[in-house]
């Protein structure tokens, strides 16, 4: 995890957070594949690619919504149960904007994206991060009411 802090009065861009280090599979990949990976590098959720176009993105709360489903996770294809409305966000975007957009969607993982390809991803551990140290370093009261409403909502 990387913390913004070399822009500490002006807005962050997302870039300045977000992992380069992608994981990603196929659409046709079994959901079982894409636990695997997930577990395997430790993230939440796998960016579902065509190529360098980004078509979807797979998380963990995927998982288990079909594993208590009881579905069978070597027969179904990550395409199948994708989530294909995707919310993302360009490199430029601020990271206090960013922050919201995953507090009002209740979002987790939010895809980078320039066009339809993927630079990144950024979690929402990354962005409480950046804005926690944000927050202490500046005493910034827009990034202090952003923290404290992500921090406040309920599941």
């Amino acid at each position: 995890m990387r913390f913004a802090t070399t822009r500490l009065t002006g807005p962050v861009p997302i870039v300045d957070v977000m992992s380069a280090r992608l994981v990603q599979v196929e659409p046709g990949a079994t959901v079982r594949e894409a636990a695997r990976r997930m577990t395997e590098e430790g993230v939440g959720s796998v960016a579902v690619c065509d190529g360098s176009r980004l078509t979807g993105i797979f998380t963990e709360r995927d998982v288990l919504r079909l594993a208590a489903g009881g579905t069978d996770l070597d027969a179904t294809t990550v395409g199948d149960e994708m989530t294909r409305a995707l919310v993302t966000v360009s490199a430029d975007a601020d990271i206090v904007a960013a922050a919201r957009i995953m507090g009002e969607r209740r979002i987790r993982h939010l895809p980078v994206v320039e066009g339809e390809n993927l630079l990144g991803m950024v979690g929402i551990r990354d962005v409480l991060g950046a804005l926690a140290e944000r927050l202490w370093r500046t005493r910034d009261e827009h990034t202090r009411e952003t923290v404290h409403e992500l921090l406040a909502r309920r599941r």
